[in-house]
Formats: C-alpha cells, sequence, structure tokens
C-alpha cells in the first residue's frame, strides 16, 4: 500500500498519526500552536467547504506523513540512486498522502465515540457532526480508490503486497481496545511501505533485504509513538484506551533504547544484505546517538517535551535517508 498513514490519529486515536500535544488543558486541532502544521494559508486556498476535509485527513498536520513516508523512500533508495528510483519515490509521497489520509479517516469512524469524550478530539469533523459517517466512509473511499490508481501503476509483485496492507489498516484502530502493544500494531500498519518499496524498484521480492527492513521500520514507531503515547496517559486510564506508554511506565526509557538497538541492528543488516558502503554504517553511528539524545533528554511527564522528541524522529527518518544516498553513491 503505503506510503501510508497518523500524525497521529490517536492511536489513530493515541498514537502517531494525529495526536496533539496536550497541556493540562485539550484545546482544538485549529487553535492549538503546539501542533506542527501547515501554514494556515492552506485553508485560505482551499475552499471553505473542503475544509472539514482536510482535518479529517490531517493534511495540515504532516508530521505523520513523514514518519509513514521516510520507510518506503528508505526502501526504494536502497535498490539504488536512479531517476526512475527518484520519481517512484515521489509517486510513493503521493501514496503516503492519499493512505494516511484514508487511515486516519477510518480511524476516526471508528472511534467518534472516543473523541466526543475527549476536549481535544471532540472538534475532529466525524465527531463534531461537521462530516457524517455517511460522508466519512465516501471520503475514505474516494482515497482509497485515488490510491489504488497509482498503486497499479506499479509491478505485479508490489500491487500484490500493497493490496495485503488493507487488512492491518482497517483492523489496527480497535487494536487498542484490546491489546497493550497497540504501538507494535501501529508499527506493522505505518511500514508497510518498507516491503513494498525495494520490490518496486527491482519488480522481485528480496525477503533479506525487506524483512529487517520491515522489522527496522516497526521498532522506530515503537520508539517514537510510545514517547508519544505518554501525552495522554492520563486519559488513555480515563476512556480505556491501552498503549506501551500505560504498560511500561517508569521503566519506558529501557525499553526505549531496546527500541532503538533493534532499529538499528536491523538496519546494519540490511546495509550487509544490499552490499552497502561505509558511509551508511558510519551514518548510522549518527542515527544511534540521535535516538540516545533523545531518550537522555525527553520528559515523559511533559507533553511537550515528548511533542517536541517526536517530531525530531522526521530528522531521525531523514537521517537514515542521507546515509543510504551516500552510501549508494560511494559504491
Amino acid at each position: 500500500m503505503i506510503p501510508l498513514l497518523r500524525q497521529s490519529c490517536p492511536l489513530f486515536l493515541r498514537s502517531t498519526i494525529t495526536r496533539i500535544p496536550s497541556t493540562t488543558v485539550y484545546v482544538s486541532n485549529a487553535s492549538n500552536k503546539n501542533s506542527y502544521s501547515l501554514p494556515r494559508t492552506l485553508f485560505n486556498i482551499i475552499p471553505k467547504p473542503l475544509h472539514p476535509y482536510v482535518r479529517l485527513s490531517r493534511i495540515d498536520k504532516p508530521t505523520g506523513s513523514w514518519v509513514i513516508f521516510l520507510p518506503g523512500a528508505w526502501s526504494i533508495a536502497l535498490a539504488g540512486t536512479t531517476l526512475t528510483n527518484l520519481s517512484l519515490i515521489g509517486l510513493f509521497g503521493i501514496g503516503t498522502i492519499l493512505m494516511r489520509g484514508a487511515g486516519c479517516t477510518i480511524n476516526d469512524l471508528w472511534d467518534k465515540e472516543y473523541d466526543r469524550r475527549v476536549e481535544r478530539t471532540k472538534s475532529r469533523p466525524i465527531a463534531s457532526g461537521e462530516i457524517t459517517i455517511r460522508q466519512g466512509l465516501i471520503w475514505a473511499g474516494v482515497q482509497l480508490s485515488l490510491s489504488f490508481l497509482i498503486l497499479i501503476q506499479l509491478n505485479f509483485p508490489t500491487i500484490g503486497i500493497g493490496i495485503c496492507s488493507l487488512l492491518p489498516l482497517i483492523i489496527y484502530p480497535i487494536m487498542k481496545r484490546y491489546t497493550n502493544w497497540p504501538q507494535f500494531f501501529l508499527g506493522i500498519t505505518l511500514n508497510w511501505s518498507a516491503l513494498m518499496g525495494f520490490t518496486a524498484a527491482t519488480g522481485a521480492v528480496y525477503p533479506s533485504v525487506i524483512i529487517p527492513l520491515y522489522f527496522a521500520g516497526i521498532a522506530w514507531t515503537l520508539h517514537y509513538d510510545t514517547i508519544y503515547a505518554h501525552q495522554d496517559k492520563r486519559d488513555d486510564l480515563i476512556i480505556g484506551v491501552k498503549s506501551t506508554a500505560l504498560l511500561l511506565g517508569e521503566n519506558t526509557k529501557l525499553w526505549l533504547r531496546a527500541f532503538s538497538i533493534g532499529m538499528i541492528t536491523h538496519l546494519i543488516t540490511v546495509g550487509l544484505s544490499v552490499d552497502q558502503t561505509w558511509p551508511y554504517y558510519i551514518g548510522l553511528m549518527g542515527v544511534g546517538y540521535h535516538l540516545h539524545r533523545q531518550i537522555e533528554t525527553v520528559n515523559l511527564n511533559d507533553n511537550q517535551s515528548c511533542w517536541n522528541t517526536f517530531v525530531s524522529n522526521r530528522m531521525t527518518g531523514l537521517m537514515i535517508f542521507v546515509c543510504i544516498l551516500i552510501g549508494n553513491f560511494c559504491k
């Protein structure tokens, strides 16, 4: 699928494609000055009747799109730096926006009753009644249809993998109701493009490359979304939503180190599988230090600190992407 899905759609309700940092009092998405959003001129350009759909798809909040897009970009770049692969990265970027929007829409349809009970989320278009359930279903269908038009431009193995991504996309939103590890299932969903990128670029499935890359992405999601989930742990307790933030509690930083080590280890395995050169491995040392500093400096009891650390993971993903490109150049 996907270069695909939450800026933190709170898991879609409590995890990474649409949560906004909270302080003691929640504010609406439109007014929260701490949310990492596109300029307000976006809403000046787009006709007013479409504003609720923009907000429903989180188009105005791009951080979640970055953490979905980058695993796919890594995967394509690992196949080599060519003009064809660079154009493929652009195609995946468009797919990311569409599939993330579809995922957020599906999440909000699942979670409308939860959203109405939380001050921060009650202004969401479906929860507030700006968009009806029927309109939400139609909008999800439109975005999925456009995503499919992009998918069918790829080779057959990639199309097959992409179609399979629909299952985690649909069932992920309910995971926070039944498991203390919804961030793991979020990782399964968000990083599907890691399976697709290398396959789209090469025309064949190479498990020795895409499987460890996929696991690296899942470990990354566990890292940044556990930090993210600490923003909402009090509200999660009240409304009965589960998360790794609640499960791990005071031991969270120890687990974050384990997630980070797992991520770097799998990225090293990927590098060995594609004969990456020394700049790639040197760069991973920098990525490891960046993750270390995140863990050292984040205050898990301060919402703004958690939010800032979450946003800084865009830099984490870009660092890995640059490592791959430089490594390719030195081959």
